[in-house]
Order: C-alpha cells, then sequence, then structure tokens
C-alpha cells in the first residue's frame, strides 16, 4: 500500500451502539425517507414541466422514413411542422399547401400535388426529383427534396456559412458554335449570352468581388475549360447565361433557371432513374447553395421580366457538375418564339436581365451573410 494511504488500525466494539432492535428501526424509518423524499421530488418535477412554456418544449421527431421503389420519403405534414411551417390536405384536389404559422413575419408558401413532381413555391413552378405520394392518408415527399432543396431555400440562415469572394460569369457557346438561333431574323445565341455576361460584371463591379468571364469575346470555349477555369480561379459562384429555343414549336416563351440534380435524383427531363443518376459529381458538394441560388434567379427574372414562368429545374449539365462551387444556369428566353426574340435583340431588355441576374446576386449574399451570423451566434448543436 502507498506511504499516503496507510492501514487504518483494528475498529474497536462502539460501545454506543444502538440496541439490534432498535438499530432496525431506524433503518426502516431512514428507507421511508427516502422514498417520501423520491415521491416529493417527482411531484414537484412534474408541477414543473406542467408549467413550463411551451417555446421550451423539445421538437417532435419526424417519424422514419417511408421506403417506396428504392426512394426514401419523409411525412411532410410532419417534416413542416417541425420548421414552424402548418398545411392542409384537399382530398379532392389531392394537394396539399404548406403555409408559416406565424402569421406577422413573412413566409413562404407551397402546394404540392399528389404524383406530381411539379410544385409551387410561391406561385413559382419549382420541380421536385420525385413525385409526391400518398400513404395512409398523408403526402409525402422525397427525403432529398425536402432536405436537399426545399428546406435550404426555406432555411439558408441554417446552412454552414461559405465565403463569396469570387464570381465567374460564363457567357454560353462562342465562336464555331452559335447556340440557339432565330435564323429568320438573324439572331444567334452566343452574341446575346456575351452581352448580358458583360453588362453583369459592369453591374457587379470589381470593388467588392473579384468578377471573372469565361470568355470575354466570340471565341469557342470547350464545356470542360469553363469549368477547369472557374475551379483554378476558385470560384465561389458560377453563373451561366443562355437563351433557349424549341423545333417546331414557335409559341413555347419563358424563363428557366437550371440547377445541378442532386445525386440520386432525376433530372426534370428524365422519365426515370438512370445509372448516372447514383453518380457523385464535384457539383454536388454544393446542392443545398446551389438550391437556395437557383431560387433567388429564378424569382427575381420572373419578377422583373414578366415572362413565362418555365420553372426552376435540375439537369446534369457539364457546367454545373464539374464547377466546385454553387452554380446556375438560366435560359432567359426562346429565340425560336418571334415576340420573345425580338423583346431579347433589345439592349434595354438584356439590361435589365443583367439587372435581374445582379439583383438575385445580391438576395444569394444577403442569405449567405445570414448564415454567417447564425454561425457566430448560435452554437452548431442547437441549429
Amino acid at each position: 500500500m502507498a506511504a499516503f494511504d496507510p492501514v487504518p488500525p483494528p475498529r474497536r466494539p462502539d460501545r454506543r451502539a444502538p440496541h439490534p432492535r432498535f438499530a432496525a428501526f431506524l433503518r426502516r424509518a431512514r428507507r421511508g425517507c427516502v422514498r417520501l423524499g423520491f415521491a416529493v421530488a417527482s411531484v414537484v418535477t412534474l408541477a414543473v414541466a406542467t408549467d413550463a412554456p411551451a417555446a421550451t418544449a423539445r421538437p417532435t421527431v419526424p417519424a422514419a422514413g417511408l421506403q417506396l421503389g428504392g426512394v426514401s420519403y419523409t411525412d411532410a405534414r410532419a417534416r413542416f411542422a417541425s420548421i414552424g411551417y402548418e398545411s392542409d390536405y384537399d382530398a379532392k384536389a389531392q394537394t396539399l399547401a404548406v403555409r408559416a404559422k406565424d402569421k406577422t413575419t413573412p413566409g413562404h408558401e407551397l402546394v404540392f400535388t399528389v404524383e406530381k413532381r411539379e410544385a409551387r413555391l410561391d406561385g413559382m413552378r419549382v420541380f421536385l426529383g420525385e413525385p409526391a405520394v400518398l400513404h395512409r392518408g398523408e403526402l409525402h415527399l422525397a427525403t432529398l427534396d425536402f432536405e436537399r432543396f426545399l428546406l435550404p431555400i426555406l432555411h439558408p440562415a441554417r446552412l454552414p456559412a461559405r465565403a463569396l469572394r469570387t464570381v465567374v460569369i460564363d457567357a454560353g457557346h462562342g465562336g464555331v458554335d452559335t447556340g440557339t438561333q432565330n435564323k429568320a431574323h438573324r439572331l444567334d445565341e452566343k452574341v446575346f449570352a456575351l452581352d448580358v455576361a458583360l453588362r453583369l460584371q459592369a453591374l457587379l463591379g470589381d470593388e467588392r468581388w473579384r468578377v471573372l468571364q469565361t470568355r470575354t469575346e466570340d471565341r469557342f470555349v470547350p464545356l470542360g475549360e469553363r469549368a477547369e477555369f472557374a475551379n483554378k480561379e476558385k470560384a465561389d459562384l458560377f453563373i451561366s447565361i443562355h437563351f433557349n429555343a424549341v423545333a417546331n414549336n414557335s409559341t413555347v416563351r419563358g424563363t428557366e433557371t437550371y440547377v445541378l440534380t442532386p445525386r440520386f435524383q432525376r433530372s426534370t427531363s428524365s422519365p426515370k432513374a438512370t445509372a448516372e443518376d447514383k453518380v457523385e459529381q464535384v457539383g454536388n458538394r454544393h446542392d443545398a447553395w446551389s438550391a437556395v441560388l437557383g431560387h433567388r434567379m429564378h424569382r427575381e427574372l420572373l419578377s422583373r421580366l414578366k415572362t413565362d414562368d418555365r420553372g426552376l429545374k435540375r439537369a446534369r449539365f457539364a457546367v454545373l457538375r464539374l464547377v466546385d462551387c454553387p452554380a446556375v444556369l438560366i435560359e432567359a428566353g426562346y429565340l425560336s418564339n418571334d415576340d420573345e426574340a425580338r423583346r431579347i435583340a433589345d439592349e434595354d431588355y438584356r439590361e435589365e436581365i443583367a439587372r435581374a441576374l445582379h439583383a438575385a446576386i445580391l438576395a444569394y449574399d444577403q442569405a449567405r451573410a445570414a448564415a454567417e451570423i447564425e454561425a457566430v451566434m448560435v452554437p452548431e448543436h442547437w441549429r
């Protein structure tokens, strides 16, 4: 035994020890007091818990996910309730309308339809990776749609904060690649894409952020080189500018916005799952912030241009797959529609397109800054 722990002396009989019967009585009395103390403590604890305000209660944990056809689904009503949204299901229309519970502050409104991939967010068309499904009377959404698309758009401040120092603008096509055309009016996509890109750069300026272009003249740049350039320059944001066209249907018009399809989900144009869906792309590291960027872009384009809403969609375009930062590709209008082509050919209209993109980047930066503040003010395990 160690020197600081000497051997205790042998115990001597305690002449003050009580009579055995009296000692047994004391032991029973002590046990009774302990039981009474526990009972009193339980009553006090229950009373305190009952009187505690509802705001301090732990949120209800949503039920475990549902697996259907190899896709994980989540109860939409329960998941939205967990973030402060209420919902109403219309059995006749088979739609679930979701809105923020707190009517005193601005909130989003969403509408989902059973067996549809198209949904509405504040009246704007958005496309999910999987259709909403009805299971045991409750509408379910694909878990990936909720967690990597809808939740980031609704609560970007809860995302991991990221920097915004370098913006890369990508004018689509160029050189021998004319892009889409309106041959009757001799209009080429490559010309208008570059014009809008240069206008956007002028609006952004070079003081707040470093703004770079994948091309500043009419030259061909391979898709891989565009992404390689952005990655080499450590881009924090990538904006690809395009104009659309459709063969044999000159009535189609409007604006659509694309972000990268998340891994394990279908692109908007894909009717069924493919092997490509399982491949993780470089750009998938930024799915959440790309969703925020795409939402801001599509909202500003529709608001300022007053064009037909073609939807916020997903695709695996090369520039979206390969860039290592939040990225978006916009189709600002249809050159195959004569009326829209005339608008695109107007300098003032192209300036308005650039202003819409500029406003969207500012809105994105506000969301990003809010996430930075949240990261400083609120511990991660509380978020």
